[in-house]
């Protein structure tokens, strides 16, 4: 059986991407820092290898995937669904948010990475998924610190396919807009915020994160062998399309 390894698993894109991988037949191990979210998926998806761990942390990061490796016998797939959002402009924003954010979103990536990668060389090679966003190629007000951590997850992401793509290992990334999460709860907490929210997407309205979850179990199982370092927008047309205007009479 195949083993996946979602981290941000009690989240909603990476608690539906361990749904849809579970119900094609993957183990899942699913990992974050709040262990009781992560005992919810699991109940719902019909039982998964319970890890929490912060990602942020290189050593606990490199513990958990060399345990699951011991327990499973190895590691074909890794979905780094988590991160962070943080709208502020640049002027108003800390150090310290800066650092916070380039943490939870850069460095749990690149964690991810050097705590699999040379496992997955010892094996048969496998998938990885990472998280951009929109605001990494599409200049939006308040977004400086995500969409400067969220280009560098693109650079890593290129970066990495390149270093690994002849040992068998696939490295993508999705680029979503604004989806609705929980993380994203309160920016469309009122009537008034979701309505621009969903004005501010071409196709209408804001994402689902089934949607965008469904790109990431496609990403893990049914994607070409031959596809990687690819940034993949799942956006609602809003990084690439011109949202049509509406005539008024």
């Amino acid at each position: 059986m195949k083993v996946a390894w979602i981290l941000g698993a009690g989240g909603g894109i990476g608690g539906f991407t361990a749904e849809r991988l579970a119900s094609s037949g993957w183990k899942i191990v699913a990992s974050g820092r709040e262990k009781s979210r992560l005992e919810a998926i699991a109940e719902r998806i019909g039982g998964a290898d319970v890890q929490p761990v912060d990602a942020r942390d290189s050593e606990a990061m490199k513990t958990i995937a060399k345990g699951i490796v011991e327990r499973h016998g190895r590691i074909d797939a890794v979905v780094v669904a988590v991160g962070s959002i943080l709208l502020r402009p640049l002027h108003a924003t800390s150090e310290s948010q800066v650092e916070e954010t380039i943490q939870q979103n850069l460095f749990t990536a690149f964690n991810a990475l050097r705590a699999t990668a040379p496992l997955m060389m010892r094996g048969e090679g496998g998938r990885v998924v990472l998280f951009s966003s929109v605001a990494a190629t599409y200049g939006m007000p308040n977004h400086a610190a995500i969409a400067a951590a969220k280009a560098a997850i693109e650079g890593l992401t290129r970066a990495a396919a390149a270093d690994y793509a002849k040992r068998g290992i696939r490295i993508n990334a999705i680029a979503p807009a604004l989806t609705n999460t929980a993380m994203a709860g309160r920016l469309v907490a009122s009537d008034a915020a979701r309505t621009m929210s969903d004005a501010m997407h071409p196709v209408g309205r804001i994402g689902e994160p089934d949607e965008v979850a469904s790109i990431a179990a496609w990403l893990v199982d049914g994607a070409p062998e031959w596809m990687t370092g690819e940034i993949l927008h799942v956006d609602g047309g809003l990084g690439r399309v011109k949202a049509q205007e509406v005539a008024r009479t």
